[in-house]
Protein backbone atom coordinates (compact mmCIF):
# COMPACT_ATOMS: atom_id res chain seq x y z
CA UNK A 1 0.00 0.00 0.00
CA UNK A 2 1.14 3.70 -1.32
CA UNK A 3 0.72 5.85 2.14
CA UNK A 4 2.15 8.95 0.32
CA UNK A 5 -1.39 9.93 -1.28
CA UNK A 6 -2.65 9.26 2.76
CA UNK A 7 0.40 11.90 4.61
CA UNK A 8 -0.65 13.97 1.48
CA UNK A 9 -4.15 13.89 2.90
CA UNK A 10 -2.79 14.58 6.96
CA UNK A 11 -0.76 17.74 5.32
CA UNK A 12 -3.20 19.37 3.67
CA UNK A 13 -5.91 19.62 6.55
CA UNK A 14 -3.19 19.68 9.17
CA UNK A 15 -4.43 23.44 10.26
CA UNK A 16 -7.64 21.68 11.36
CA UNK A 17 -9.65 24.40 10.59
CA UNK A 18 -12.78 22.74 10.79
CA UNK A 19 -15.26 19.44 11.83
CA UNK A 20 -14.02 17.89 8.37
CA UNK A 21 -11.03 18.72 8.58
CA UNK A 22 -10.47 16.92 12.22
CA UNK A 23 -12.80 14.02 11.11
CA UNK A 24 -10.51 13.24 8.17
CA UNK A 25 -6.81 13.91 9.98
CA UNK A 26 -8.02 11.24 12.33
CA UNK A 27 -8.88 8.55 9.75
CA UNK A 28 -5.85 9.02 8.24
CA UNK A 29 -3.94 8.40 11.68
CA UNK A 30 -6.01 5.01 12.51
CA UNK A 31 -5.04 4.13 8.78
CA UNK A 32 -1.52 4.65 9.09
CA UNK A 33 -0.96 3.29 12.77
CA UNK A 34 -0.27 -0.25 11.29
CA UNK A 35 2.54 1.07 9.05
CA UNK A 36 5.54 0.09 10.09
CA UNK A 37 7.96 1.72 7.74
CA UNK A 38 10.14 4.25 9.80
CA UNK A 39 10.88 6.26 6.45
CA UNK A 40 7.34 7.80 6.87
CA UNK A 41 8.66 8.90 10.13
CA UNK A 42 10.14 12.37 8.67
CA UNK A 43 7.21 12.84 6.60
CA UNK A 44 4.64 12.72 9.30
CA UNK A 45 7.03 14.83 11.12
CA UNK A 46 6.57 17.49 8.08
CA UNK A 47 2.67 17.57 9.07
CA UNK A 48 3.26 19.49 12.32
CA UNK A 49 2.43 22.82 12.55
CA UNK A 50 2.46 25.68 15.05
CA UNK A 51 -0.89 27.11 13.62
CA UNK A 52 -2.97 24.16 13.87
CA UNK A 53 -6.32 24.75 15.58
CA UNK A 54 -6.86 21.94 17.86
CA UNK A 55 -3.35 21.04 19.96
CA UNK A 56 -5.54 17.83 21.14
CA UNK A 57 -6.08 16.32 17.93
CA UNK A 58 -2.16 16.67 16.80
CA UNK A 59 -0.98 15.12 19.83
CA UNK A 60 -2.67 11.71 17.59
CA UNK A 61 0.29 12.70 15.38
CA UNK A 62 2.88 12.94 18.57
CA UNK A 63 1.47 9.21 19.48
CA UNK A 64 1.66 7.92 15.74
CA UNK A 65 5.25 8.47 15.43
CA UNK A 66 5.98 8.27 19.06
CA UNK A 67 4.74 4.24 18.87
CA UNK A 68 7.00 3.20 15.99
CA UNK A 69 9.89 1.19 17.39
CA UNK A 70 12.10 3.32 19.97
CA UNK A 71 15.63 3.27 17.67
CA UNK A 72 13.61 3.77 14.51
CA UNK A 73 11.58 7.13 15.87
CA UNK A 74 14.79 7.62 18.01
CA UNK A 75 16.87 7.86 14.46
CA UNK A 76 14.41 9.46 11.80
CA UNK A 77 12.43 11.90 13.60
CA UNK A 78 15.34 14.00 14.80
CA UNK A 79 16.23 14.37 10.68
CA UNK A 80 12.89 15.84 10.32
CA UNK A 81 14.36 19.12 13.19
CA UNK A 82 16.01 21.18 10.96
CA UNK A 83 12.86 21.38 8.43
CA UNK A 84 10.38 21.74 11.29
CA UNK A 85 11.66 24.78 12.94
CA UNK A 86 10.01 26.91 10.13
CA UNK A 87 6.72 26.02 10.97
CA UNK A 88 6.52 23.40 13.53
CA UNK A 89 9.34 24.68 16.31
CA UNK A 90 6.60 24.39 19.27
CA UNK A 91 6.31 20.62 18.56
CA UNK A 92 9.84 20.25 18.22
CA UNK A 93 9.95 21.49 21.18
CA UNK A 94 6.74 18.88 22.49
CA UNK A 95 9.17 15.94 21.23
CA UNK A 96 12.53 16.67 22.84
CA UNK A 97 10.51 17.58 25.66
CA UNK A 98 8.69 14.26 25.47
CA UNK A 99 12.22 12.43 24.87
CA UNK A 100 13.99 13.92 28.47
CA UNK A 101 10.97 12.71 30.30
CA UNK A 102 11.57 9.04 29.73
CA UNK A 103 15.29 7.93 31.01
CA UNK A 104 15.25 5.13 28.33
CA UNK A 105 14.93 7.53 25.47
CA UNK A 106 16.67 9.96 26.93
CA UNK A 107 19.91 7.77 26.54
CA UNK A 108 19.04 5.83 23.65
CA UNK A 109 18.65 9.81 22.03
CA UNK A 110 21.80 10.75 22.92
CA UNK A 111 23.77 7.88 21.33
CA UNK A 112 22.05 8.86 18.02
CA UNK A 113 22.30 12.41 18.33
CA UNK A 114 26.11 12.40 18.93
CA UNK A 115 26.52 10.23 15.44
CA UNK A 116 23.61 12.35 13.59
CA UNK A 117 25.31 15.33 10.93
CA UNK A 118 26.24 18.81 11.98
CA UNK A 119 23.17 20.40 11.39
CA UNK A 120 21.08 18.03 13.17
CA UNK A 121 23.05 18.23 16.07
CA UNK A 122 22.63 22.19 15.96
CA UNK A 123 19.11 21.83 15.88
CA UNK A 124 18.71 19.54 18.75
CA UNK A 125 21.29 21.67 20.60
CA UNK A 126 19.04 24.74 20.10
CA UNK A 127 15.86 23.18 20.97
CA UNK A 128 17.23 21.49 24.06
CA UNK A 129 18.83 25.17 24.78
CA UNK A 130 15.45 26.77 24.64
CA UNK A 131 13.77 23.75 26.73
CA UNK A 132 16.08 24.54 29.72
CA UNK A 133 15.49 28.17 29.29
CA UNK A 134 11.75 27.59 29.48
CA UNK A 135 11.65 25.60 32.93
CA UNK A 136 15.56 25.07 33.97
CA UNK A 137 14.36 23.67 37.34
CA UNK A 138 12.85 20.57 35.60
CA UNK A 139 14.49 20.24 32.54
CA UNK A 140 18.47 21.23 33.02
CA UNK A 141 20.33 18.57 34.41
CA UNK A 142 18.21 15.93 31.84
CA UNK A 143 19.11 18.18 29.16
CA UNK A 144 22.44 18.58 29.99
CA UNK A 145 22.81 14.89 30.14
CA UNK A 146 22.98 14.88 26.09
CA UNK A 147 24.06 18.31 25.76
CA UNK A 148 27.90 17.21 26.98
CA UNK A 149 27.67 14.42 24.67
CA UNK A 150 26.28 15.92 21.82
CA UNK A 151 28.92 19.08 21.82
CA UNK A 152 32.24 17.04 22.50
Amino acid sequence: MDIRPEIKRLYDCRLLTNELEYEEFDNILEKLADCTDEKIIQELCMVFDDEAEEEEIMFGLVHLIEDFDMEKYLTEMPRALPKMIENAKEWALILNRRILNDDLYRAEYTKIITHMNDDIKLTVINLLNEIISDNPKRFENIANEILSQVKS
